[in-house]
This record gives structure tokens, C-alpha cells and sequence, in this order.
């Protein structure tokens, strides 16, 4: 997930940046499947916007492999690195 580590890197150097806080929205509105209003995307710069973009893109294909609820607590701050996948859990579960 590029664009994850990309846009959390930009929330935790830039924290109270607008931009930064939009994509934290973003990650937390995709990792809880709560609401995001589409509209904060047009106040981002192009570049900005692009990183939000591949972020929904490489979301959709990976979702399925991060926990849920990990990505939004990482975007505030609380966590170092990826979980486990489903299938590495699966095993841990299963030994």
C-alpha cells in the first residue's frame, strides 16, 4: 500500500495541514466505512489529489488483507506497522 504509507507519511510530518487532515478523513472514512464528503478532494492540490485517488485504488484491492479499523488508527498516530494478514492470523489462530 504505497499510497497509504504515502499519505500517512504527509499526516504525521504535516499534521495540521488541510490537506493532511482531509486524507486522514479519507483513511478513516475508508478503513470504517463511515461517510466522506467527495467535495474536500477539489479543495486538495493536483498532486494532493492524485495521492487520494491511488489511495481508494490500492484500498479497494487491499482491503481485504489489513484488518479493519488499522488504518485510521495509524492515521492518528497510533500504530507502527501493517498487521498481520488474514491468512498469517488464520495460521497464528490455527497453531
Amino acid at each position: 500500500m504505497d499510497a497509504l504509507h504515502a499519505a500517512l507519511r504527509k499526516i504525521h510530518d504535516h499534521p495540521g495541514l488541510p490537506a493532511s487532515l482531509t486524507l486522514q478523513s479519507l483513511i478513516e472514512s475508508l478503513d470504517m466505512g463511515g461517510p466522506f464528503d467527495l467535495s474536500r478532494l477539489y479543495q486538495l492540490n493536483y498532486s494532493e489529489f492524485e495521492l487520494a485517488l491511488e489511495l481508494m485504488k490500492q484500498w479497494r484491492l487491499d482491503t481485504y488483507r489489513y484488518e479493519r479499523g488499522w488504518a485510521a488508527q495509524a492515521a492518528r498516530g497510533g500504530v507502527g506497522a501493517a498487521p498481520a494478514s488474514q491468512a498469517e492470523r488464520y495460521a497464528q489462530l490455527h497453531q
